[in-house]
């Protein structure tokens, strides 16, 4: 199926500029299923994602922008991969090998998301090899964002023929070592941008630990058991009966092997569409986006919509949040002869019956 029998896709042409001296584009990947996914350059972004409902329709189930000037005033993670540090970073700052760095804070006096500098407001140099592949690079250099060392990305898109976005990243240290976590930072709606809430949405997330956090939102370096927990998530619960969420999960796995493992399924009786997340990484951030839209200014979307609180649901797969400042955490520590490779799939379905 060629791309441009699909309703509605973003145009390339309204997200051409310029943008911290590097050029910005959009690229447009398909499958022959019906899924087409759309990535500016800038925030390695994923402004749409289009998969068929139940009858074999197909809708838009992610949040984006219609053109670069809207995606500069929006969310800044709004479909954004995040770097070089996923999460919260306690106080801007932690100690490596005896020495103090010093991060730029973002969050009050803590950094997110890799600071001002991070990946999310970066241009990636990208190439699309064919119809259904992306590559992205970025270069982390501590003088734009004050992590040690310096790394070298590869990302990669890729659709597959069974509805799946395939998103793999290596990086690899080039000068230097210090600590990473990517993630992906897409907002769902399996019922289209237009559904203003997903609380109908049920979402089941295999963990049987929450990560404990301050009232900051900061991880502890403690682990909440999730029995009788009121956010367990192990059978799948109607996201309208639970209090929004900002939570870190630890993914029920082996400890001893990465390989790929069903982390999360969410679905929606609306729309029959089912997300299921598929990830090497050991922690899932599960956010309902209850601060969406909530700035002074509103957050217009794709064809006008206003993005608004709990109108999308992120599911972010990622390394231990504050783990730099957590010796009780595992720690991501990328070095000349230890690479970072990890795996995330979101795959899309259907219900039965």
């Amino acid at each position: 199926m060629d791309a441009e029998t699909l309703p509605g896709l973003l145009e390339p042409a309204r997200f051409e500029g310029e943008f911290d001296g590097r050029s910005t584009a959009l690229f447009l990947l398909h499958n022959e299923r019906g899924m087409a996914v759309a990535v500016c350059n800038l925030g390695a972004r994923i402004l749409q994602i289009v998969v068929p409902d139940r009858d074999g329709v197909p809708g838009d189930v992610a949040l984006g922008y219609d053109s670069l000037d809207d995606l500069l005033q929006g969310a800044p993670s709004m479909g954004a991969f995040i770097g070089r540090y996923a999460g919260r970073i306690a106080q801007a700052r932690f100690t490596l090998d005896g020495h103090e760095h010093q991060l730029v804070a973002n969050a009050g006096p803590h950094c997110i998301h890799g600071g001002p500098r991070g990946s999310r407001h970066r241009v990636f140099e990208a190439r699309q090899t064919d119809a259904h592949t992306l590559e992205l690079q970025h270069r982390f250099e501590t003088t734009d964002d004050g992590f040690p060392g310096a790394l070298a990305l590869r990302l990669t898109y890729r659709l597959t023929e069974h509805n799946e976005l395939v998103i793999e990243h290596e990086a690899t240290a080039v000068e230097g070592h210090g600590p990473a976590s990517f993630t992906c930072h897409a907002f769902f709606n399996l019922d289209g941008p237009g559904h203003v809430r997903i609380d109908s949405h049920r979402l089941e997330v295999r963990a049987s630990h929450l990560l404990t956090t301050d009232d900051d939102n900061i991880p502890t370096g403690e682990r909440t058991p999730l029995r009788d927990h009121p956010l367990n998530l192990r059978t799948p619960q109607t996201l309208g009966d639970l209090p929004d969420i900002d939570h870190s999960y630890v993914i029920d796995a082996d400890p001893l092997t990465t390989s790929l493992r069903l982390c999360a399924r969410a679905d929606s009786e609306a729309s029959g569409r089912t997300l299921e997340v598929w990830t090497t990484e050991p922690v899932l951030q599960v956010y309902t986006a209850g601060k969406l839209g909530t700035g002074g200014a509103a957050d217009i979307g794709k064809r006008g919509v206003v993005h608004r609180p709990r109108s999308g649901l992120c599911l972010e797969p990622q390394q231990f949040p504050n783990a730099p400042n957590c010796p009780g955490f595992p720690f991501n520590r990328v070095t000349a002869d230890r690479p970072y490779r990890a795996q995330t799939r979101y795959r899309f379905g259907v219900l039965n019956g």
